[in-house]
């Protein structure tokens, strides 16, 4: 039965991933451009069950699972209205391209705001990053058509970009370099969450359903290893 804890084990461990992070997509159901999570599963490796006489059999027996790759879908949906002038949005695939302290990130929340400083007026995001223009460098507020200086990036690979929180991804090298796009940027509005609030209730009931399983059989397996020890 010791195998049994194992497999539970290990089932629970994927199990409470997976409620982590639906939980994560709902609590940002509501958040401007967020793209939804989803963890990917694999199987442990497969035992052969052999004979009494030493012979093997064409018996495998599982020893559980194992959480994956946490995959990402860049999936566009639709725009808000706000009617406020540092609000903006992609008609278009791509992402806005933010300057930071660690290096370029790139988002699709265009919620902007603006910092004011002594070398003139610039365009930040919510963390305080600036947003990059056509040229890669600072957007400088200083008239209208700002929309027409905020630079568009895409990648040959948007699926293999990383998560470096407040919103925004990181290339990598399954990602490709980043390059500038051509596309629409639209003032005045904001492109809503990717997350579907039905289909995350639905998946957080089959993962506490599974992940009870799991409970359920590493308790079975306690019991009957309780049994066989107090065999006489």
């Amino acid at each position: 039965m010791i195998r049994g804890f194992y497999t539970a084990g290990s089932g629970l461990a994927c199990q409470q991933m997976a409620m982590d992070n639906t939980a994560n997509n709902i609590a940002n159901v509501s958040t401007t451009g967020f793209k939804k999570q989803r963890v990917r599963f694999g199987q442990l490796l497969y035992s052969n069950l052999g004979t009494q006489d030493g012979g093997v059999q064409n018996l495998k027996v599982g020893n559980g699972a194992r959480a994956g790759e946490v995959t990402t879908n860049h999936a566009r949906n639709g725009f808000v209205h706000t009617g406020n002038e540092l609000d903006f949005a992609l008609d278009c695939e791509g992402y806005f391209g933010v300057l930071t302290n660690q290096g370029a990130r790139y988002t699709r929340d265009g919620t902007f705001y603006i910092s004011y400083e002594q070398t003139g007026n610039y365009l930040v995001t919510a963390s305080g990053g600036y947003v990059a223009g056509k040229d890669g460098g600072r957007v400088l507020v200083d008239g209208e058509d700002l929309h027409s200086r905020i630079g568009i990036f895409n990648f040959s690979n948007p699926t293999g970009l990383d998560r470096s929180g407040d919103n925004l991804f990181a290339a990598t090298e399954r990602s490709g370099e980043a390059y500038s796009a051509d596309g629409t940027v639209c003032a005045g509005y904001i492109e809503m969450s990717n997350v579907d609030m039905v289909g995350e209730m639905s998946d957080l009931i089959a993962i506490q359903k599974a992940f009870q399983f799991n409970a359920k059989m590493i308790q079975t397996a306690d019991e009957i290893e309780s049994i066989i020890n107090n065999l006489r």
